[in-house]
């Protein structure tokens, strides 16, 4: 027998051995790719049900941000009787009190985001639309409304300041006193103080630009949301 092998031979076994390669490398490429896929669906249904805990916390924020809003537009109006008005929205003065020297922050649920983006795995979601979506929810928009509440706090201080300084009276009745009898207290303390009144005006405006940012808010999240369940 020869010792030495035919042309044909070494093209076979050459063949055998690009073919084993090639098809390990198409092998392991699909699982990758199978793998993948699984983190990506993992990640989007993670996003999914942040972005629907954020919505049930939004609507809260939005109902709360309103009513504060309401109540001091109806304190500083300059309109009368507006004290319906006031009873239909609140049952105690401590909700008035809330409203006047108090904020309500902005704090949505960021805990799966927040991992995702530490752990790295947004790589997996190839749709730059669901990316960008993702730093305008939660980077943009958000720091927006922060900062809004940051003025809104500055203005916040000064009121509470103010009237401590200027009207104890209406912090110490807040739980002796009824809801009428504290509302005319107040109403008559904004009507006959200038500066008390630009105080609170200057606030509803902080509350209004808080409102039209969370607006937006959650009008990105919806569409994130739309563009999240149409991958999944």
């Amino acid at each position: 027998m020869s010792q030495y092998k035919s042309p044909l031979k070494y093209l076979i076994e050459f063949v055998v051995i690009v073919s084993g390669i090639t098809a390990s490398f198409w092998v392991e490429e699909y699982r990758e790719s199978l793998q993948n896929i699984e983190e990506k669906l993992k990640v989007l249904n993670s996003l999914k049900i942040e972005l629907d805990e954020i919505d049930l916390y939004c609507q809260e924020r939005k109902a709360a941000f309103k009513k504060d809003s309401d109540i001091i537009s109806y304190l500083i109006s300059s309109e009368k009787n507006l004290y319906d008005s006031i009873e239909k929205l609140v049952e105690t003065p401590f909700e008035i009190e809330v409203a006047v020297i108090d904020y309500r922050g902005f704090q949505p649920p960021m805990n799966r985001y927040n991992s995702i983006i530490n752990e790295g795995t947004l790589k997996f979601v190839e749709s730059d639309s669901i990316k960008q979506l993702l730093s305008q929810l939660n980077n943009t928009l958000i720091s927006y409304l922060n900062a809004n509440v940051g003025d809104e706090k500055i203005i916040q201080q000064k009121i509470g300041s103010y009237i401590i300084e200027n009207y104890p009276e209406i912090i110490m009745s807040e739980k002796n006193t009824t809801l009428k009898n504290y509302y005319n207290i107040l109403r008559a303390k904004i009507n006959s103080d200038l500066n008390l009144k630009a105080y609170l005006k200057a606030k509803s405006r902080t509350m209004y630009v808080k409102n039209v940012f969370l607006d937006r808010y959650v009008e990105t999240l919806v569409i994130l949301r739309n563009e999240i369940e149409r991958k999944l």
